[in-house]
């Protein structure tokens, strides 16, 4: 069998979105093409049983099932994508009828259009980007788009202005001055329903289209935490304040038969901003409580560098007394049932399942899910959580490539706590010989590791590695208290990875302790810094995208002003002594392990300075280090960069382990 390369990654066909017509499954299909260094994204049907492609140009952002057929949003036309590029805002939706024949043009706007929700007759309601800058260069230019965007290309090069918090926001670049405005298309025209200092984000509509719940944040000079929940009436265009609770941060809505609301809802009055959100539902005009246990993060944050969307899909989340979501479980990503009435919550599906994206179908579930090393398909999940596959994407790669399947290593921390781990056993193994290793430490902090393909682990398995990764404390899955490291950053996560380790060498004779290196990303990324600090066993380290100081953090990241303060106990000017405790940077004199820092330098979330900050301090202390700056790429790099430089990264950290591990 082959084993896995640099490339392997861009095998993999990654269907997401899936939408549900009576027996017909909608779903899209990204692809990384080599050639062009992009990814194509295409439109497919599952129809009587197979899976049959609708579009081929690669170029489909989003789609929507609606009586006319299916509308997505596509830049075909040469003179559309030349007016995008030149930095002209403008969406155009295209429809292809059900029973087949060519797309045609279904309207188009002059606006930068995000979600959508359709109702019928031709109308629907919309969110669009607006920038402040546009409207004025516009207004300057007598309404002549392409000389407005000209003057403020040319405007842009020479001087950027920034008068708000956030000024910038990772993949999305400078958003000082831009509001997602919620806007309605009707009659051939479209016109904004919120005001020009208000984001609004969609959330569902009620089954029979009059109602359509959203949020609202009306701001300026620096965004608030909290939000508004928001009904709109679709046919009067009445706005109703329906917010559950003052303060608070309204996650996922959806309004419901008979006049019902559910909401998730975080009240952040226990742990802060990473407090698992709170299921209410809304009858007669009240909010009552229906799950508020704390233990349920209503999403999908399991990890895999080889899937796209992490969402329910579609406007129907009930059935039967019971809601559905996703949830993240251990290393599962789950779909969980919440019966309205008790506030009772049960896993409909089986452990070890990745679910990327699901929707309600025929008496279960159409997901796109991972499971081991399958890559992702698109199964029925049926009530009993019996999974069926629908389609085979990925099956030929996986019987032509050699995998190493993650073996299971938990153990129980100095809390008491179990903490699951992995250990990932080179390909074509050798009995007797000694292995290097690599501990993986995951982002977030919440979020976790699961036991479904990581390009990254299997590449390094297939050059000899054996790859040691888990869900230390402070990770997601585990519920509320167990996430908690607020103000302990580097304490018991630390104290977790290193008995990890200790316990991966006590059960694994075929690793050399000898030849240990580190590697994380984000606030495995920070960690990595931290573990440097602290500890020379690993030979070598890799640190991505991290943190070294909470004091620059706080003051750069495009969540800096409230996500440091909130997870580290204080700022610079109130507690400058605790967070500088927490910063790898303080320790960065006693490093002794050489360290290779990758960093993208449009990484708005743990900005370039954060690395070059580490990076400066340890090469300052006479210790071997290098440092790899991706131009054009964000903190997504890993994920969803450009093919070619998620080869250059993955070829960077493997040769510098090579280097000193073999």
């Amino acid at each position: 069998m082959k084993k896995v390369d640099y490339e392997h990654f861009s095998r993999f066909l990654m269907p997401h979105s899936v939408a549900a017509r009576a027996d017909e499954l909608y779903f899209c299909v990204k692809r990384a093409v080599l050639d062009e260094n992009r990814y194509a994204s295409d439109l497919w049907v599952l129809r009587d049983g197979k899976a049959k492609r609708l579009t081929s140009a690669g170029d489909v952002s989003g789609f929507w099932l609606t009586d006319e057929g299916v509308v997505f949003s596509a830049l075909r036309e040469k003179k559309d994508k030349e007016r995008a590029e030149a930095g002209e805002p403008l969406t155009v939706l295209y429809v292809l009828p059900y029973d087949g024949g060519e797309a045609r043009e279904f309207c188009r706007l002059d606006c930068s259009v995000g979600e959508v929700r359709f109702l019928g007759n031709g109308r629907f309601l919309f969110t669009a980007t607006v920038s402040r800058d546009w409207e004025r260069a516009l207004s300057e230019a007598g309404g002549d788009a392409k000389k407005a965007a000209e003057a403020l290309k040319k405007d842009k090069a020479a001087c950027t202005v920034v008068d708000e918090l956030p000024f910038w926001f990772n993949g999305r670049g400078f958003v000082n001055g831009r509001r997602s405005r919620l806007g309605i298309w009707e009659d051939g025209a479209y016109r904004f329903l919120t005001g020009e200092n208000t984001d609004a984000e969609l959330g569902g509509l009620s089954p029979d289209g009059r109602l359509l719940s959203f949020t609202a944040v009306d701001w300026t000079g620096t965004m608030p935490l909290n939000d508004r929940l928001c009904l709109l009436d679709t046919e009067t265009l009445a706005i109703e304040d329906i917010t559950v609770a003052e303060g608070a941060s309204h996650y996922w809505s959806a309004p419901l038969e008979g006049g019902r609301i559910a909401a998730l809802v975080n009240t952040r009055d226990r742990y802060g901003l990473n407090q698992n959100p709170s299921l209410y539902l809304r009858e007669s005009g009240a909010w009552r409580p229906v799950l508020a246990d704390g233990a349920h993060c209503f999403g999908n944050s399991v990890g895999s560098d080889i899937k796209a969307g992490a969402s329910f899909s579609g406007d129907e989340f009930e059935r039967g007394g019971e809601l559905f979501f996703l949830d993240t479980q251990g290393g599962s990503a789950h779909i969980l049932a919440v019966d309205e009435a008790t506030g009772s919550a049960r896993c409909v599906t089986k452990p070890g399942l990745n679910i990327a994206a699901a929707a309600l179908w025929k008496d279960g579930f159409a997901v796109s899910a991972m499971r081991g090393n399958s890559g992702c398909e698109i199964m029925y999940i049926a009530p009993d959580g019996t999974e069926t596959a629908l389609t085979d994407f990925n099956a030929a790669i996986c019987a032509e490539y050699a995998y190493s399947a993650p073996e299971p290593l938990n153990f129980v921390n100095s809390r008491g706590c179990e903490i699951e781990g992995w250990v990932i056993k080179p390909v074509d193994m050798e009995p007797g010989k000694k292995y290097p290793a690599i501990l993986d430490v995951h982002g977030g902090p919440k979020t976790v590791y699961g036991s479904c393909y990581f390009h990254e682990m299997q590449f390094w398995a297939s050059q000899g590695f054996a790859v040691m990764f888990c869900n230390p404390t402070g990770g997601d899955g585990g519920g509320d208290e167990f996430a908690d490291i607020r103000g302990h950053y580097g304490e018991q996560d630390y104290a977790d990875l290193m008995q990890f380790v200790d316990t991966v060498l006590e059960r694994c004779g075929f690793i050399d302790p000898d030849r240990l290196g580190v590697t994380g990303g984000s606030y495995g990324g920070f960690m990595t810094n931290w573990i440097i600090g602290h500890t020379g066993r690993f030979k070598c380290a890799a640190s991505q995208r991290s943190i070294a100081n909470w004091t620059s953090f706080h003051n750069t990241s495009d969540i800096g002003w409230y996500f440091a303060e909130d997870q580290v106990g204080g700022s610079p000017w109130n507690g400058l002594e605790k967070i500088w405790a927490q910063s790898p940077l303080k320790y960065a004199d006693r490093v002794t392990t050489p360290t290779l820092f990758l960093h993208s330098d449009e990484d708005y979330r743990c900005p370039l300075s954060e690395g070059l900050q580490m990076f400066y301090a340890v090469r300052e202390h006479g210790v071997e280090s290098r440092l790899c700056i991706f131009h054009g790429e964000n903190h997504e790099l890993s994920r969803s960069g450009k093919p070619e430089n998620r080869i250059r990264r993955l070829r960077e950290i493997t040769e510098w382990m090579e280097h000193y591990l073999k």
